[in-house]
């Protein structure tokens, strides 16, 4: 999060402007050392008041531990609006019933394109209709090849990499075919939507579309050698400010052959300290940073999709001088297709199994779809059923 650092910082001086009697002390934490810290602070009983919460990935073993605030009580007494924010981001916020945060934030995912890889074989530019059939049979014509076979341009990659990837490829693809990630707290990753899905993905793997699980390094979209790219919202502005040597689009994901869209989100909100001794002073905070007035500051920074809804604007404004407002605008508009982060107990202990182990293997083509998603099924499940004691 530290490119949002500047956005943070003034929205906590228009906080102090307000509340002059309340005084905030940032402190900034790299988010590959954050949890580990967030832990450590925890278990010697001296933690921050408030705190940034990855809603999706590690709110319920949170909850669990009882290490939050039930803000509950707070939105009811003082009559916090939550239509203003997406009913599937602010799913994120509540575990089993009560709320432990405010949206800040969410994210959605795109398709990228490169223009110039498009325009060399003379084909038409996604429009935002395309099927997954549609574009299997585009990433075919896409991938170039030299005299030898090697590949020279891989007709698609998610992140940049290969397709072994949820977020943005894997789990919006089986919601659209209308499969579920979670029924009763537990994954479904063993249903006929999952092997379609993995099934799809491998079958580019295997056919040289997309680049095999752990042969590449680095964002080979980025580098012109990728023609489509899923990825979110948060690499809008790292690719408008850094690709110089193509023009790129964005349009919404496929769609199902039923015409049935989907997308996933997840969302970071601020949370309160169970043992926290300024309650107050943090509710307070919290609501503010959960504000209009903080969700414009937010999207003017043009780092992340402020969640407050109408200020979303302002984050696709962010790109005019790159001339990517109506690409900007796609994550907008895939807003009314998400569906929350599967969330659960142990979820960051499953989904590294998950796709540094299992999806890797499926589509390498090292485990079999069907016996490979039957034992991520029964392994990640029974994570959850253990955390759950």
């Amino acid at each position: 999060m530290s490119e949002q650092l500047d956005g943070i910082k003034a929205q906590i001086a228009a906080f102090e402007k307000k509340y002059p009697n309340i005084k905030v002390k940032l402190e900034h934490v790299p988010w590959e050392d954050y949890w580990t810290k967030l832990q450590t602070m925890m278990a010697g009983g001296d933690c921050w008041d408030v705190f940034t919460m990855d809603t999706g990935f590690y709110l319920p073993d949170y909850v669990a531990r009882n290490a939050l605030i039930d803000i509950t009580p707070y939105i009811n007494r003082d009559k916090v609006d939550l239509s203003v924010y997406p009913a599937g981001v602010l799913k994120l916020h509540n575990f089993q019933g009560k709320y432990y945060s405010l949206p800040r934030d969410y994210d959605t995912i795109g398709m990228f394109y490169n223009k110039k890889a498009f325009d060399e074989l003379k084909l038409k530019y996604p429009d935002g209709n395309w099927t997954w059939e549609d574009l299997k049979n585009a990433v075919a014509k896409l991938t170039k090849k030299d005299a030898k076979g090697n590949i020279l341009r891989y007709g698609i990659t998610v992140d940049g990499g290969p397709l072994s990837v949820s977020q943005a490829f894997l789990f919006p693809m089986i919601l659209s075919l209308g499969g579920d990630l979670v029924k009763d707290g537990k994954v479904v990753f063993d249903s006929a939507q999952a092997k379609e899905a993995l099934s799809f993905a491998r079958e580019l793997t295997e056919k040289g579309y997309a680049p095999k699980p752990g042969v590449t390094s680095g964002d080979l979209f980025i580098a012109g050698k990728s023609a489509i790219n899923f990825s979110g919202s948060w690499m809008m502005g790292y690719y408008a400010e850094n690709i110089k040597s193509f023009d790129f689009g964005v349009v919404m994901i496929p769609k199902s052959k039923t015409g049935k869209r989907a997308n996933i989100s997840d969302s970071l909100g601020n949370v309160i300290w169970s043992k926290t001794k300024n309650l107050d002073a943090a509710w307070t905070f919290v609501k503010w940073m959960a504000s209009k007035e903080a969700a414009e500051i937010l999207g003017k920074s043009g780092t992340v999709i402020p969640a407050y809804k109408g200020t979303d604007n302002l984050w696709v404004q962010s790109f005019k001088k790159f001339k990517k407002e109506k690409d900007a605008q796609v994550f907008i508009d895939s807003v009314k297709y998400t569906n929350p982060w599967p969330q659960t107990r142990g979820s960051s202990e499953w989904f590294d199994r998950w796709e540094t182990y299992y999806i890797v293997e499926i589509i390498a083509g090292r485990l079999g779809v069907d016996e490979g998603l039957k034992q991520a099924t029964e392994e990640i499940n029974g994570i959850i059923e253990k955390a759950s004691q």
